[in-house]
């Protein structure tokens, strides 16, 4: 992993003085006439949503004294006139990409979804369109399911096979193909809450640093098949010959953001209000029909995040919490279970929000180090969302982070 500071990524990207972008529809970029009236360009990613773009530009024809993509439309133009249909929510191929200069990195590939015009009293028109990631097309039923001593990649292709219990067809739509070279940790657990099958998988390619995409590929008869890919990016060409990521590749990076120099702004929260000091498992075993009770506490050596606030949250007197509705079988899971609540809680404790020049490798998943904040802001944090936006004003990236300061007791 690199790990890198904004003077050292300035100088291999002129500076950060030309900001860029890309918009290409069906593989064609935008026509001349139509870049420029884009005022505006925002991509958001969420580690628990649908990545999405929004894109806001002119709707006024100074030289025609009309509109120029809605509300001057009629049937006739709409079958004559490309510039009134071009940005309608419909299956068409959308790619952003986020740069500068000569580099550029693609954002996502989605699909238009709303298209909201604004006809002001006062001011020119705009019409601002969204979209979202082409997986959206995949979302059909939430579940909920859990896994045990597992690796990512096992686990989506467990997803593949699964079948609904009402309908008893497999409940996604797709093959899954992962990377059987790729080394992963095993997992001892982890659950799907109420979650459709993609919006997980999502979640938990951003965990590991992964991509997620559709591949399609003529089989020997000349029908297309398409399959999800669940894997490094880097493993694409090898796994696909010839195919490249639509979903770009992720540069394995961890930026180092200072106060004062590389940060424009930054607002943390500390709070101890739903901190625990005890989590308390209640399983029952089915081989012994007998209750199971594990308990975890603070002082457990497998606890590694954010150790330095341990002391603060000592003095606070955290309350002790009792889960009585998990899944667990064994002593064992009982005990990890334990621990995982535990863990998840102490993660809660220090949110940030924070601006910083715009960064196309910084997304929702990835890892950052903030410096020159004090001992209890300064550390590690783990990237929830970003918001990057290209405008008037320039190129920016917002963030929401968690802080996740590893401490002494981890390897990570």
């Amino acid at each position: 992993m690199e790990i890198v500071t904004l003077g050292e990524e300035s100088a291999s990207r002129e500076g950060f003085y030309v900001p860029v972008f890309q918009v290409k529809i069906e593989g064609v970029g935008l026509p001349r006439n139509v870049l420029r009236d884009v005022t505006q360009i925002t991509y958001k990613d969420n580690v628990k949503e649908l990545d999405s773009f929004e894109l806001t530009v002119n709707n006024w024809d100074a030289a025609k004294n009309t509109f120029k993509y809605v509300g001057a439309e009629t049937a006739d133009s709409l079958q004559r006139e490309p510039l009134h249909r071009l940005f309608e929510p419909c299956n068409k191929e959308v790619v952003v990409s986020m740069g500068y200069g000569d580099y550029t990195r693609v954002m996502l590939t989605g699909t238009f979804t709303t298209m909201e015009p604004n006809f002001p009293a006062g001011g020119a028109p705009t019409l601002t369109v969204r979209g979202l990631n082409v997986l959206h097309q995949l979302r059909r039923k939430q579940y909920t399911f859990s896994w045990e001593n597992m690796t990512d990649s096992k686990i989506a292709e467990d997803i593949a096979g699964l079948k609904d219990k009402d309908t008893k067809k497999n409940r996604f739509p797709l093959p899954i193909k992962t990377d059987p070279n790729v080394k992963e940790p095993q997992l001892t657990y982890l659950a799907q809450k109420n979650q459709y099958d993609i919006d997980f998988l999502l979640t938990r390619a951003r965990a590991r640093g992964y991509v997620v995409f559709v591949h399609e590929e003529t089989d020997e008869t000349g029908k297309k098949q398409k399959q999800l890919y669940f894997g490094p990016s880097e493993s694409v060409s090898t796994i696909f010959p010839g195919s490249a990521s639509p979903g770009g590749d992720q540069r394995d990076v961890t930026f180092v953001l200072e106060w004062g120099r590389s940060l424009i702004d930054f607002k943390p929260t500390l709070t101890t209000a739903n901190q625990i000091k005890s989590v308390t498992v209640n399983g029952w075993d089915r081989k012994k029909k007998e209750k199971i009770s594990e308990s975890a506490t603070l002082d457990d050596p497998k606890l590694n995040r954010n150790q330095d606030l341990y002391e603060l949250l000592q003095k606070c007197d955290p309350r002790e919490e009792v889960v009585v509705d998990e899944p667990v079988f064994t002593k064992d899971e009982a005990k990890k279970r334990a621990l995982a609540i535990l863990n998840d809680k102490q993660k809660e404790m220090v949110k940030a929000t924070g601006t910083t020049v715009g960064l196309p490798d910084l997304r929702a998943g990835r890892i950052i180090q903030l410096d020159k904040l004090g001992s209890r802001f300064s550390g590690i944090y783990f990237v929830t969302e970003t918001t990057h936006t290209i405008g008037p004003g320039g190129y920016t990236t917002k963030f929401s982070a968690r802080r996740e300061n590893p401490g002494e007791n981890s390897a990570a």
